[in-house]
């Protein structure tokens, strides 16, 4: 077998050490053809060269990289990264520590390879992997059949193999909806804020150490395990026009005529005024056109030239400061007797990004000052609209997480696993303008534990435009309005991959099985 005993070998590495996967079964029959004897010098050759594209292929194969047809499907996005974007994505693959042990093992095979046999050695690796996926000891394993099932936080189910617990998950999210009464009957009308910010989890947030932002702080309510339930943009915004119903399943984002569902027709419906707003161009993933479309979302973009640019994005489009965006917009606005809602999206903690003026060119060195500049910009934002006298809802909801920290099975930035380190946001409520009543806490937020997501939110929209909370006296306090939230158990997930909370910990089903997962590792 030559060198490929060391290819071998180190998979089997990599795969204790919890950095691959390894599907055993084609590594053993690809093993098996490297060691036939083959008398022609001719077929040997071709042996060769056809073993090394099939080598490299398997080893995609094992690794945690998305699939080739997904990778595929996004080409057109690929391409439009820069070239220092893609020089920093390429460099974060480069582990020092991995790099060295496996230069130890090439070093070792050349000084031992007349002694010991390490083809022998590679075969009975390769033929342990199956017995170590079913011991569970790497930072994956295979799920065995009929596992217990967890307490979800917001749903006790009965106990289920994985698929069955997805399944009924389902179930019990196609039953909920919630509509909005009309804002006219309200005691005390209100406009409404959204907040969605692209790249920003609590694991980010402990990352660059600014776990106790003093932006939170400033809110009335926030939600510690707030799941967007995706890793991406597209499908991030589509949840969040979805939030007056249950969870749909990934692939029901783009298949079903939803427009009962849809958050901003429901204002639209319950007498509001809905305006967008972008601090980019939004013509990355076509994500202006998914906003717009009149088939989809239908919320109408105003425009944003008028802002100055504080930094480019990874395909150098310009990307606009967040206050002087927000305040302006909001002045230019002529006097209306109807409620506004504005859905306002900001990429500036977008990964890759460059900041003019900053030296550093890694995108994960300047997400801090990055971070802060933006809470800076918010925090101005909200202390602007109070000085307006006009009672407004601020909900800020990150789309997902920026995946700063990384783990073995995905690098840094890369976000194809929705794990709750990505999904897990600080999602948060202000009410501008809000007194408060017995009950609610002056100065400190309302801190929301339980497992919520996007439901949750439209269901306290309806109860503030039916029981206004700036009506003064009379009323529920906040905190009993935030306690009676419905809850949603965790289950993220994209096109090709599910993540579900299950027995204090996590299961992921990627290519149709489940299997254990530790996103700490």
């Amino acid at each position: 077998m030559g060198y490929w005993s060391i290819y071998f070998i180190a998979k089997l590495g990599l795969f204790y050490s919890g950095f691959i996967g390894f599907h055993w079964l084609p590594n053993l029959a690809f093993a098996i053809v490297l060691v036939l004897p083959l008398a022609s010098t001719r077929h040997r050759l071709i042996r060769a060269m056809l073993a090394i594209p099939v080598g490299l292929a398997l080893l995609y194969h094992d690794s945690w990289l998305p699939p080739i047809s997904r990778v595929l499907s996004q080409k057109q996005a690929l391409t439009g990264f820069g070239s220092d974007y893609l020089l920093e994505l390429l460099g974060r693959f480069v582990n020092i520590w991995v790099i060295a042990v496996l230069g130890l093992l090439l070093v070792v095979y050349l000084l031992l390879r007349r002694r010991l046999r390490f083809a022998t050695l590679a075969f009975l690796g390769i033929l342990s992997a199956p017995f170590a996926s079913l011991q569970g000891g790497n930072a994956v394993s295979v799920v065995a059949p009929h596992p217990t099932l967890v307490n979800g936080s917001a749903t006790v189910l009965p106990k289920q193999e994985p698929t069955a617990q997805l399944e009924t998950f389902y179930a019990v999210e196609q039953g909920k909806r919630v509509s909005f009464p009309a804002i006219a009957d309200s005691a005390a009308p209100f406009d409404v804020v959204f907040l969605h910010v692209c790249s920003l989890s609590w694991d980010d947030m402990d990352y660059v150490g600014e776990n106790n932002s003093t932006l939170l702080n400033h809110f009335d309510v926030v939600f510690r395990r707030f799941n967007t339930a995706a890793s991406y943009s597209g499908p991030g915004a589509l949840r969040l026009f979805h939030s007056n119903c249950g969870q749909l399943p990934h692939r029901k984002l783009y298949e079903v005529d939803a427009s009962q569902c849809n958050l901003f027709r429901n204002f639209e419906a319950a007498g509001f005024e809905v305006r967008g707003l972008l601090n980019h161009d939004g013509h990355f993933d076509q994500f202006a056109g998914m906003v717009q479309e009149p088939s989809g979302i239908g919320v109408k973009l105003d425009d944003n030239r008028f802002a100055p640019v504080v930094m480019h994005s990874f395909d150098d489009t310009p990307i606009y400061e967040d206050f002087p965006l927000l305040s302006e917009w909001w002045t230019r606005q002529p006097p209306s007797v109807r409620p506004r809602v504005l859905y306002y999206n900001t990429i500036a903690l977008h990964d890759g990004n460059r900041v003019s003026g900053v030296k550093s060119r890694s995108s994960l060195e300047t997400f801090k000052p990055r971070l802060d500049k933006l809470m800076s910009d918010f925090d101005r934002f909200i202390t602007f609209l109070e000085g307006k006298g006009r009672p407004v809802v601020v909900i800020l909801v990150p789309e997902h997480g920026a995946a700063l920290r990384g783990d073995k099975v995905q690098i840094s930035g890369m976000r194809e696993i929705p794990n709750p380190k990505i999904t897990l946001v600080p999602a948060a409520i202000k009410l501008v303008g809000f007194k408060g009543k017995s009950g609610d806490a002056p100065h400190q937020p309302l801190q929301v534990d339980k497992s919520v997501s996007y439901f949750a939110i439209s269901t306290l929209l309806a109860d503030f435009i039916a029981d206004s909370p700036f009506a003064g006296t009379g009323g529920k306090p906040l905190a009993e309005r935030v306690q009676n939230l419905p809850g949603t158990p965790f289950v993220s997930e994209n096109e090709d991959i599910v993540v579900i909370g299950r027995d204090n910990g996590y299961l992921m089903r990627s290519e149709g099985t489940w299997i254990d997962y530790q996103p700490g590792l």
